[in-house]
């Protein structure tokens, strides 16, 4: 099983539970285990642009191909679809600042890609818990309400760890 980890999972370690300077062994450790288990694409890496010492500790320790989000447009507009016609969603999920529509927001792309390839997506965004209730519009779209409908797996952070037995 290969795992395809959204953007804030990286963000949420070197920016918030585990900087570098103090928690080496954590890196140290995650290091394989990214290896092993992950698969990383292009539209990820270039939302870490402004943390020059995460994307040259990536650039030194994955090892693996980098996905080109590009060929995966198709599945791309399958998502946007989704989005703008399920009638969950106001217009500001796709056309906002922050709208999936914008080819360099990460998400829709880390579904198409995880959708087309079968890889289980790691992101620590939550569900919207009010997306069941009739007649409920969210202003934006969350991975794992949109990849909910559309059949790809999405587990958290933690649940991540747990499988791929990080520890430190």
């Amino acid at each position: 099983m290969k795992y395809l980890l959204d953007s804030n999972i990286y963000m949420d370690c070197y920016d918030r539970y585990y900087l570098h300077e103090y928690f080496p062994t954590f890196w140290q450790q995650f290091t394989p285990l990214l290896n092993k288990f992950a698969v990383a694409a292009d539209v990820m890496l270039d939302e870490h642009q402004h943390d020059e010492w995460f994307i040259e500790w990536f650039r030194k320790n994955y090892h693996g191909s980098i996905l080109n989000h590009v060929e995966y447009v198709e599945g791309w507009s399958e998502v946007l679809e989704h989005v703008r016609t399920c009638g969950k969603y106001k217009p500001d999920a796709l056309a906002g600042d922050k709208g999936w529509a914008h080819e360099r927001i990460a998400d829709p792309w880390l579904i198409a890609i995880a959708k087309h390839d079968g890889y289980t997506l790691v992101t620590s965004e939550q569900r919207d818990v009010n997306m069941h209730i009739k007649g409920h519009i969210a202003k934006a779209a969350k991975i794992p309400d949109v990849a909910d409908v559309l059949g790809v797996q999405v587990i958290g952070r933690n649940r991540f760890f747990g499988i791929v037995k990080l520890s430190v």
